[in-house]
């Protein structure tokens, strides 16, 4: 039964170190943009590198001195006259707003423009904050995991299988063949008579 025990264990830490693996923490990287004379009537934009799609985030904060229009806009990369093609509809937008803040998680594109547009009749300060989190990168190739996976499970399984012997299974299962046999007598029946004179046993 400790045999078993000792197994499972294994064969517990083996999975438990996969588990620890693939929820490693992410590499996160931050990006600011700013505009500290923002003309009245006009807009300013910059181009920011997002993660792979589909795997990290992008969040975005920023403030301005007055009221302003920010999107968020994913593109690709073109040939167009106007640089980056913008593709599909802003994922973050705020109209006549001083601040704002917006996750975009999964991250959908390899590249964002972020757009602000001064609609009033003074200058403004604008400010913004990027954070960019990758998503950690496995230490072991897909091999190593199915490897690792696998002798985990087999592990599991024999110790489990030991364990349910060495509390299930009866003692004296496996009788040596050369121990004597020992007959008890059943309590319920009655003793045996003893004739102490062997000249008058039956013959």
């Amino acid at each position: 039964m400790v045999l078993g025990t000792i197994i499972a264990v294994l064969g517990a830490g083996l999975i438990l170190t996969l588990v620890f693996l693939s929820t490693g923490s992410a590499n996160t990287s931050q990006v600011s943009s700013q505009d500290p004379d923002l003309a009245p009537h006009s807009s300013q934009s910059w181009m920011v590198s997002g993660p792979t799609p589909g795997a990290g985030s992008i969040a975005l904060s920023w403030t301005t001195s007055s009221a302003a229009n920010v999107t968020l806009q994913p593109v690709t990369t073109c040939l167009g006259p106007f640089g980056p093609c913008r593709t599909g509809p802003a994922i973050l937008n705020w109209s006549l707003a001083t601040s704002g803040q917006g996750t975009v998680s999964p991250s959908n594109a390899p590249l964002y423009v972020l757009v602000v547009s001064n609609p009033g009749n003074l200058s403004l300060r604008f400010s913004a904050v990027f954070s960019i989190s990758f998503a950690a990168k496995s230490p072991l190739p897909t091999w190593g995991w199915g490897l690792i996976a696998t002798g985990g499970v087999a592990l599991l399984t024999i110790g489990g299988i030991a364990l349910f012997l060495g509390l299930f299974l009866p003692g004296g299962v496996y009788q040596d063949p050369d121990d004597e046999v020992v007959a008890v007598r059943h309590p319920s029946l009655p003793p045996e008579e003893f004739d102490s004179d062997p000249g008058t046993r039956a013959r």
